[in-house]
């Protein structure tokens, strides 16, 4: 089965479905349906047995995701599916806003930190400018409530809206992508406003952003910190000539000229 579903944007209908097609079990257009139907009645109240309700809970399962609503501006959940019960062992009513940081684990900490502070600045910029969208995708390692390792992929859709009053909202998905793709080195990472980012998670778009390795990205963490190649080197238990060979690397992946622009870049992305 096929459905249609738009971008979110602001518009006088507030109408929110369009001309991209995608197949069922995978459609992102689910997410803006619950919202644009609760949020005028209030999504707090959401009847359990509502239809729409239900097929979302089906498809969370089936995609092995959770999805969540909230006011950024004013850090409140609005709504979070019940399957942060089986993904996190946490009932839906005890979820903070800060309660996914810290069920990362610690490699991943300071990155899962940094954008989300990004993602905070990026909801006060559309707040004040009363208009606009963008997309947040990346995943961290976490530990599942058996104890295992995973991987999860966090996608935002950040948008500004009038309804049910005005604020900056987020459309939060997370999904367990331990099976689905191994990310051998590097992570993904997209920020920007091309909505083809917030959809089910294949290949490509996994590999998206993966510019540097785990190593070379820690390099950089090291050289913005302060760091020489020889206290690199000491600390990594690696030679000076393998820390000069990732530091050439990295500006010829980056495509830049120097270091300097590459941890600016990084910065600028909420990375570092």
């Amino acid at each position: 089965m096929i459905l249609y579903f738009s971008t979110f944007t602001r518009c006088k209908s507030h109408q929110i479905y369009s001309d991209i097609m995608i197949d069922k079990y995978l459609d992102y257009s689910f997410f803006f349906r619950f919202f644009e139907s609760f949020s005028k009645a209030g999504i707090e109240g959401v009847d359990p047995g509502d239809p729409l309700l239900v097929e979302l809970d089906r498809l969370m399962e089936m995609n092995n995701q959770l999805f969540y609503i909230t006011d950024v501006i004013m850090l409140d959940i609005l709504f979070i599916s019940k399957r942060v019960s089986d993904m996190f062992g946490i009932e839906p009513e005890r979820v903070s806003a800060g309660f996914f940081l810290t069920t990362t684990l610690p490699d991943d900490q300071k990155r899962h930190h940094l954008i989300r502070a990004k993602l905070i600045s990026i909801a006060q910029e559309l707040y004040i400018q009363k208009g606009g969208t963008r997309i947040i995708s990346t995943n961290v390692r976490a530990k599942n409530p058996e104890g295992r390792d995973v991987n999860l992929l966090y996608q935002c859709f950040l948008f500004y809206s009038k309804i049910p009053y005005e604020s900056t909202f987020h459309i939060l998905v997370i999904t367990d992508i331990t099976d689905l793709k191994k990310i051998h080195k590097g992570f993904h990472f997209y920020m920007g406003e091309d909505i083809s980012y917030f959809r089910y998670p294949d290949e490509k778009l996994l590999m998206s952003g993966n510019i540097f390795s785990n190593t070379e990205f820690n390099i950089i963490e090291l050289i913005e910190a302060g760091l020489s190649s020889k206290e690199i080197a000491k600390k990594l238990f690696r030679s000076i000539h393998t820390i000069t060979t990732h530091r050439s690397n990295i500006i010829k992946k980056s495509g830049l000229s120097n270091i300097t622009e590459v941890i600016r870049e990084q910065k600028v992305k909420g990375l570092l």
